[in-house]
């Protein structure tokens, strides 16, 4: 691809693009979902798709969310879920609580084929890790941000995460951002957008305090 500047357009995500958004995690990460959804269980990849776009509906409905695409030319090729500050402390890609609610079909439906215990280890561990490292602060929260393979560095993710690096230094002081990086995403996060690592798992938990100071 040339590195002619993409005129791209950031969006609110929308129900319609849940199916894209799930196919673009799959994408984004190819290997992270597997240890959860056992290769005895995993269903053909169209349905696995429909079921993933169905758990994310209260994510993108939860009030406690910002939801964000990037569009070129119509096509959603990236997108960012942020957790926003004051919000509890629980990754919405989890499964709600099954106590005192009831399960309809549809949700039983979108969880087959995931080894819910593997799952929740995943995002439930990031969750307590995250809780003890920012010790009650309010926070944003990224849950996640990805942009498709084919459209990575060329600065749509820079352009996703400045969206919230704007909100939250619209405050005084400015809003906390915690995330979990990648080792090579987290360089670009600590010389672009001012993170530091304040945790040593694999994906490095990062935090952004505010803006570089000159």
């Amino acid at each position: 691809m040339s590195n002619t500047k993409l005129d791209v357009k950031l969006e609110p995500l929308l129900e319609s693009d849940l199916p894209a958004a799930a196919e673009g995690c799959f994408q984004a990460f190819p290997s992270f979902y597997l240890p959860m959804e056992p290769e005895d269980l995993r269903p053909p990849h169209d349905i696995r798709v429909q079921r993933f776009a169905s758990r994310l509906q209260h994510l993108l409905i939860s009030p406690h969310t910002h939801c964000t695409k990037a569009t070129l030319d119509g096509k959603l090729v990236g997108i960012t879920i942020w957790h926003k500050p004051g919000a509890p402390v629980f990754n919405l890609k989890r499964r709600l609580p099954l106590e005192g609610r009831e399960v309809t079909e549809e949700e039983e439906e979108s969880w087959k084929g995931v080894d819910q215990g593997k799952w929740e280890e995943v995002w439930g561990g990031w969750d307590k890790v995250r809780e003890e490292l920012m010790k009650g602060q309010p926070h944003w929260y990224i849950a996640p941000l990805w942009v498709l393979p084919e459209y990575q560095g060329r600065g749509i993710g820079g352009k996703l995460l400045q969206e919230v690096v704007d909100l939250a230094d619209q405050h005084t002081p400015s809003q906390p951002i915690y995330l979990e990086a990648s080792q090579m995403g987290a360089l670009m996060y600590e010389a672009k957008f001012n993170f530091k690592k304040i945790g040593t798992s694999e994906y490095v938990e990062m935090a952004r305090f505010g803006p570089r100071k000159e």
